[in-house]
């Protein structure tokens, strides 16, 4: 099995739902600023890497996880990956959506770092932003988990 959690630009909501699946961030509690903004790959991707997936590491079960910058047409680019791999026949992969569990601070906050070249004001803002989404994030990863691997 493989899954991909996707977003815009592979830079912030899927970059933290993948980390919280694979236990780099806590699912007990809020992680600190420091703990989002000090993950690796934390609004790092750039632009022309939408569309590059990124391999994140395996799960406890064994699944490959990675993550994907779809753009502003993330249903055709998932579409699109998804006709390359049957096409292969290759089925086991799982899409994830990422940015619907996010606030709109954080996609200011990775705007203005990414888009528009400001880190110093978008990545700490896309970092509180992530805090205030939290919840949801942990949400969409044990709904993922449950519907992969069954009641925990």
């Amino acid at each position: 099995m493989r899954l991909i959690y996707h977003c815009y630009g592979s830079a912030h909501s899927s970059v933290v739902a993948a980390a919280i699946h694979l236990g780099r961030l806590p699912s007990d509690r809020l992680p600190t600023l420091a703990e989002v903004r000090g993950l690796p790959d934390f609004d790092y991707a750039r632009t022309e890497e939408i569309g590059t997936l990124y391999f994140k590491g395996k799960d406890e079960y064994g699944t490959d996880v990675y993550t994907m910058g779809f753009g502003f047409y993330w249903e055709s680019g998932v579409r699109a990956v998804q006709s390359m791999l049957e096409i292969h026949d290759v089925h086991d992969f799982h899409f994830v959506r990422a940015l619907d569990s996010i606030t709109l601070l954080t996609k200011v906050g990775g705007s203005l770092s990414r888009h528009f070249g400001f880190p110093s004001v978008g990545r700490p803002l896309a970092a509180w932003g992530i805090r205030k989404s939290y919840p949801l994030l942990l949400e969409l990863v044990d709904r993922v988990k449950r519907e992969l691997y069954g009641s925990p």
